[in-house]
């Protein structure tokens, strides 16, 4: 995703005059206000946006990314005839967002503090996949899971999303080493915080699925969902990449 990003700024940088940036970055997730009472956990994930400038002091573009609020793992018997060979059932509990974005950066020192808004949605999901207890999931070179034996969705809901934030980039390096000039491309550290206030979501916790006694018979399955805002403060640090 975030070569894809950066491949689309350069290719629209052809296009249309103005700067262009990037930035992908690690993050951290408080839960706050109705969230943070149903119980939800602390989140981490990855960001990435990019933004054009059609003058330097005001950016616009798309910002993406995800956490994941808490996982949950036990190991049942392959089947109902033998408890001779197990699997792993993992289930996570995941928060995506998509945003439209706008970035003021009044400032082109090596020292840029910057202001942003931001307006799209959040996407909560729960999954849980079966996994073969003997096996290595060689993940950088195919895009499956060489140990997913099956997987399915438990719940999914979205809802509308906007926030501000605020952040500082500190330049690293200049690719115009002569005059440090700013249009010519800096790659940044960064660091951010953004509150990002989000309606009324149905989503599933850690705790919010049980189940029967398997001594009873076929095991039945509860969910037990929770319904509330989906606010969260994001803390994030990453590179940063301006380009002309």
């Amino acid at each position: 995703m975030k070569i894809f990003i950066i491949f689309a700024l350069i290719i629209i940088s052809n296009v249309f005059p103005g700067n262009f940036a990037g930035g992908v970055a690690i993050i951290g997730q408080i839960p706050k206000g109705e969230f943070k009472e149903e119980g939800v956990p602390a989140g981490f994930g990855f960001d990435l946006y990019g933004l054009w400038y059609p003058v330097k002091e005001l950016g616009i573009g798309l910002n993406l990314g995800g956490t994941q609020y808490g996982s949950s793992k036990r190991q049942i018997p392959f089947n109902y005839f033998s408890d001779l060979v197990t699997v792993t059932e993992k289930t996570t509990n995941n928060l995506g967002y998509a945003h439209a974005m706008f970035r003021i950066r009044p400032f082109h020192k090596n020292i840029r503090p910057y202001f942003e808004g931001l307006l799209g949605a959040k996407f909560l999901t729960t999954d849980t996949e079966l996994l073969n207890n003997n096996c290595t999931d060689n993940e950088f070179t195919e895009e499956y899971d060489d140990c997913e034996i099956a997987s399915s969705n438990n719940a999914w809901d979205n809802t509308f999303s906007y926030g501000v934030g605020t952040g500082i980039e500190i330049t690293i390096v200049s690719l115009d080493e002569k005059n440090n000039d700013f249009s010519e491309g800096i790659l940044s550290f960064f660091i951010n915080a953004r509150y990002l206030m989000g309606n009324e979501a149905t989503y599933l916790k850690e705790g919010s699925i049980t189940f029967s006694n398997p001594e009873d018979g076929p095991v039945q399955t509860t969910f037990n969902p929770s319904k509330s805002k989906t606010d969260v403060l994001q803390i994030s640090i990453g590179l940063h990449f301006d380009f002309d």
